[in-house]
């Protein structure tokens, strides 16, 4: 039996959760979650990120083991984890040596899904890093990634397969939940996700800018349900660069929590409220792609400043309604949401087939190349 182990450090990255059933559904294969303590986060101790992490998957169901032992201060190692696949959840998931991937290549083969559909503009971290060079397989989003592989990666991608995004397997069945999702299910349903990268080189937030104004329009258009999704690294970077208090981070979140009209999410099965909300608000990266097969109207709110967009970036937001100050914010939600006159709305489905899903669905893809090329 061929052990397979998803190395996660973020809760909020998880995405292979259809991956992981596949693999349960045949009896060749045994899948177990390993999770690690989230050092990306520098104000929660190792021990609360290890139990959120720990817990979300317990509330699953899905097998999982602790990764980090915190009685001992210290990282299982891949000996005890005895795995023959090994699924990491990002390419820097902040984990010692001893369990990274040149390392882990000796003993079991390494896959690797990339977290995010990837629009931005950059190419080593996205096509060349240490994670990509020594796995196996890397399942690609597009062709398109896949020729981004070619070109720029050491090993010149030829460990590269194009199977499709997994997240967009949600969209294969276009089913809404609503009663479990949104409590006034009668409103309309306005997604806010600000990134996390306020004074970072990469520049893509403009929640900065636009952080009090947010809660102002939250208020103001009641009608509507707003839904605060931001970048899981926005609430402890905030702290970490000193932009608000802890105590001030706390009570902004709150008040999202506790708005009537509104709450705050930030799991990372995300895709029925995507599936059940009316348009999205956002400087995201991965999410201009992975909203787009709801079909339902995007407004980018433009940092002039940021690290810009690839080729498909560029091709969907040129798409998308996009806003470089409040008044435009307001445009789009009296204009578009308002008086639904989503006037870019054929322009914008026309990039439907750049990230529509793998026909039977990218998860079931990967799992099928892993099985059929072990010969199992």
């Amino acid at each position: 039996m061929e052990k397979v182990a998803f190395f996660v450090s973020q809760k909020q990255l998880w995405f292979h959760e259809k991956i992981y059933e596949y693999f349960s559904l045949n009896s060749k294969f045994d899948p177990v979650i390993v999770v690690f303590p989230n050092n990306e986060n520098k104000i929660d101790t190792k021990k609360q990120t290890l139990y959120e992490n720990y817990n979300f998957f317990k509330k699953k169901k899905l097998k999982v083991i602790f990764g980090y032992k915190v009685n001992l201060k210290k990282y299982i190692s891949l000996n005890e984890i005895d795995a023959d696949i090994i699924f990491y959840d990002q390419p820097v998931p902040g984990l010692p040596k001893k369990l990274l991937y040149y390392e882990a290549s000796k003993t079991a083969l390494i896959c690797y899904v990339p977290y995010g559909f990837k629009i931005a503009n950059f190419k080593q971290a996205h096509f060349n890093m240490e994670l990509q060079n020594s796995s196996w397989k890397v399942f690609a989003e597009t062709n398109w990634h896949k020729d981004q592989f070619v070109k720029y990666s050491f090993i010149k991608g030829r460990n590269v397969v194009t199977s499709g995004y997994p997240k967009l397997d949600h969209y294969l069945k276009m089913k809404k939940n609503t009663n479990k999702v949104i409590k006034n299910y009668y409103l309309k349903k306005i997604i806010w996700a600000p990134h996390w990268s306020v004074n970072h080189p990469i520049n893509f937030s403009t929640f900065d800018k636009n952080y009090i104004f947010f809660k102002m329009i939250a208020k103001k258009y009641s009608q509507f349900y707003w839904i605060f999704k931001p970048h899981q690294r926005l609430k402890y970077h905030l702290e970490e660069i000193n932009f608000l208090t802890k105590e001030k981070i706390n009570e902004y979140y709150s008040f999202w929590e506790k708005l009537p009209n509104g709450e705050y999410y930030n799991e990372s099965d995300y895709f029925d409220i995507f599936k059940n909300s009316d348009a999205l608000i956002t400087d995201c990266g991965s999410f201009l792609a992975e909203y787009l097969p709801t079909r339902n109207p995007i407004l980018y709110l433009v940092n002039t400043h940021s690290a810009g967009f690839n080729e498909i970036g560029k091709k969907l937001v040129n798409s998308y309604y996009k806003a470089f100050d409040e008044n435009d914010i307001i445009k789009f939600i009296e204009k578009v949401i308002v008086k639904n006159n989503d006037y870019l709305k054929k322009e914008r489905l026309k990039n439907l087939s750049i990230v529509r899903p793998n026909n039977n669905g990218a998860a079931k893809f990967i799992v099928d190349n892993i099985v059929n090329k072990l010969g199992i």
